[in-house]
């Protein structure tokens, strides 16, 4: 056994000798670690898109893609042409770690991503260990405590010399592996160098091999990399002679394998008594894959697997009783949230349903998840709310982390009330509702998207990497039907989930019964102490990084350049709100900048906008825009996800290529300059919107999906 690869080359050096060992699972799972822990985000995400499209994972592949502004040249090749898998080798731990970073730097095509620092060799510690110091150094249970103390008074000075003060004493492995978990708490890097020196004690400390692997992989979990623990576990457990060290592996590997709801991981090597008790979802895999199962690399794809293909063999639909049950992540500010909270009052106060019930996966009366809870009329009494926390039996247990209880939860209610249509709001509520509202046995189950791929891509959870394989299964159940706000975005689901568009890529606008503001553009720019002659460009928005308002204000900031009279009004709050001011202020332009924040007359502050900007990344259909055009706002927006499907282009508004700056500045001068242009779009704007995004027609095609 080469021992633990922490010291000298880190779990980044495992990762790399993974890709360049080509075992592509073991490379995702290490470079997933690495990834989870934020650091080296484009490296980690570059080489698990490689690895997936060797193993043909195209879900996972696009999804850290997607995390790249420019797509590199040679992962761009490989999307576009994969070819047939490769085969995987079984991955070796190799102690010349240095070697394997310099070769992978300068040969890989990813290898420029690799920071130079990382060549820098970790200092070794002496190995000469004194048993005189180790009688005066604290007990592990001891420095635990100590460490739990520190972190709560959040005194990094005196943490800090308490490390010094452990390597200086000798403290034993198990002592220092609360310390160095609790500077990974204070948010010390592992190349800080009191991080160095305690990874290299901790190495260095004479143990026998056997209880060495075991104390490396404790602590390799504890610091976030459960990949790396369980490839070493298994190294161990190659050269471990004894029968005692080796039931302690086996039981460590049991106890990552339930952790990572990767129950047929080392399925080969661990017995029930390995995990210390029932394993009712791990029995059932075992089972099903004796009898020909094929079980996924996915804990999400596994469990979907799983319930279509034997948990649904006897499952008989419900009789229905004429209800709805809404299925949303919550009613905060959001274009989706506020669809979701005006459908489920409508249907509320309608004759098609007896009931209509609400399931959220996060609500609070007064919190932000309750933003649109008067919209909705609701309060956290009329609100099933689907906890992370519960018991969940099967098939519930399949499923990975939180989703357990909470499709728990989710199939309890369905099954005591047997709606008759379950409506789900996007992706991750959808397949809850799915997995739950099938194994219950109803009927009708619509998953409603408001979002481009990218939004939910955006995400580093492992689950999203098999929502295309989750998807792709569901489209062969009848009783699961999909709609989407635009049509851009059926496109985007189409091509991520690699799938023809059919007859079930239904699309349905959304729509408003929106009503202007009362006072004239005149007055709306003198309450904001504008001059009535000044044009005004501005926005509604959550300021996240999404919706690029930085990008937003390098436009604002050109344009001014030009036009010395403009205003800009940016209304909204989050958490880019005061870098955006900021910017504005290092541009000498912060007199031009009123930010009122997130207000709930939003007609008020459109009505004193001349032209309505939206800058953001990736949309699906972006309510405001509708929201523009039924005041009456011209609109230039960045060219992405359904926004050109809110507007007439070349008529009601421009559409500016994604990220362009300077373009959206320019195009702006030149509508802005031309006041023909400006009215008469102004007006085409509200007769525009009023046709195609009407309450009316959302509500009357969501009444038709419900009955069909």
């Amino acid at each position: 056994m080469s021992g633990w690869p922490l010291p000298p080359g880190g779990p980044l050096a495992a990762a790399i000798a993974a890709t360049r060992q080509q075992a592509w699972p073991d490379a995702i799972d290490l470079w997933r670690d690495i990834l989870r822990s934020g650091k080296h985000t484009h490296l980690a995400a570059g080489c698990i898109a490689e690895a997936a499209l060797r193993t043909d994972r195209r879900g996972l592949a696009d999804q850290m893609l997607g995390q790249f502004d420019a797509v590199p040249p040679h992962l761009l090749a490989m999307a576009e042409d994969p070819g047939s898998s490769e085969a995987n080798s079984p991955f070796e731990f190799d102690s010349g770690w240095a070697g394997a970073v310099t070769a992978f730097r300068d040969g890989h095509p990813l290898g420029g991503l690799l920071p130079a620092e990382t060549l820098v060799a970790h200092d070794s510690p002496d190995k000469a260990h004194s048993k005189l110091k180790s009688l005066f150094a604290p007990r592990a249970d001891r420095v635990a405590r100590d460490i739990e103390r520190f972190l709560a008074a959040r005194d990094m000075a005196v943490l800090r010399d308490y490390a010094e003060g452990l390597i200086e004493r000798g403290s034993k492995p198990d002592a220092l592996h609360w310390a160095l978990l609790g500077l990974r708490k204070a948010g010390v890097a592992e190349e800080d160098p009191l991080f160095r020196r305690l990874t290299a004690r901790f190495s260095a400390f004479p143990l026998p091999e056997d209880d060495r692997a075991l104390a490396d992989a404790h602590l390799l979990r504890g610091l976030g990399y459960p990949a790396l623990a369980r490839l070493s576990l298994l190294d161990a457990l190659k050269v471990s002679h004894s029968a005692r060290i080796r039931g302690r592996i086996r039981r460590r590997l049991a106890r990552l394998a339930a952790e990572r709801d990767r129950w047929l991981d080392d399925a080969d090597i661990l017995s029930r008594a390995d995990f210390g008790g029932e394993t009712p979802a791990r029995d059932a895999l075992l089972e099903w894959a004796g009898k020909g199962g094929a079980p996924a690399q996915e804990p999400l794809e596994t469990a979907f697997a799983w319930l279509l293909e034997a948990g649904l063999a006897s499952a008989q639909p419900y009789d229905a009783e004429n209800r709805l049950l809404m299925v949303g992540n919550t009613l905060g500010c959001g274009g989706m949230e506020r669809m979701l909270a005006r459908a489920y009052r409508h249907f509320s106060a309608s004759d098609a349903f007896e009931t209509v019930d609400l399931a959220l996966l996060d609500y609070a009366d007064g919190a932000p998840s309750a933003f649109y809870a008067e919209e909705a009329g609701v309060s956290a009494a009329d609100i099933l709310l689907l906890g992370r926390d519960g018991p969940a039996a099967m098939p519930f247990a399949l499923l990975p982390g939180s989703w357990k209880a909470r499709a728990q939860k989710l199939h309890d209610h369905v099954a005591a009330t047997r709606p008759r249509v379950i409506h789900a709001w996007n992706d991750l509520t959808g397949l809850l509702a799915a997995y739950a509202g099938l194994a219950a046995g109803c009927s009708k189950i619509i998953v409603h998207f408001h979002h481009a791929p990218g939004v939910p891509l955006s995400g580093r959870g492992e689950p999203i990497a098999a929502y295309p394989a989750v998807y792709r299964r569901l489209r062969e159940r009848a009783e699961v039907e999909t709609l989407f706000c635009a049509q851009a975005s059926a496109n985007g689901y189409a091509r991520w989930w690699r799938v023809a568009q059919d007859e079930r890529f239904c699309i349905l606008y959304n729509g408003f019964d929106w009503a202007g503001a009362d006072a004239d553009k005149a007055q709306a720019k003198q309450q904001l102490g504008i001059a009535s002659d000044a044009p005004v460009i501005g926005t509604v928005m959550r300021f996240a990084p999404v919706k690029q308002p930085l990008v937003w204000a390098e436009a604002a900031i050109s344009l001014a350049a030009e036009r010395s009279d403009a205003h800009f009004l940016m209304v909204g709050e989050g958490p880019l709100r005061e870098a955006a001011a900021m910017r504005f202020a290092d541009a000498g332009l912060s007199e031009r900048l009123h930010m009122p924040g997130q207000v709930e007359n939003v007609a008020d502050y459109l009505a004193a906008m001349d032209l309505f900007w939206l800058s953001s990344a990736t949309e699906g259909l972006p309510n405001v825009l509708i929201e523009a055009q039924f005041s009456g706002v011209p609109i230039a927006a960045f060219d992405v996800g359904g926004v050109g499907e809110t507007f007439l282009p070349d008529e009601t508004g421009a559409l500016v290529s994604a990220g362009d700056s300077d373009a959206l500045a320019a195009h702006s001068l030149a509508l802005l300059e031309d006041e023909v242009w400006m009215d008469g779009a102004s007006a085409k704007a509200v007769t525009q919107a009023e046709e195609r995004f009407s309450a009316t027609a959302f509500f009357g095609g969501l009444s038709a999906h419900y009955a069909g």
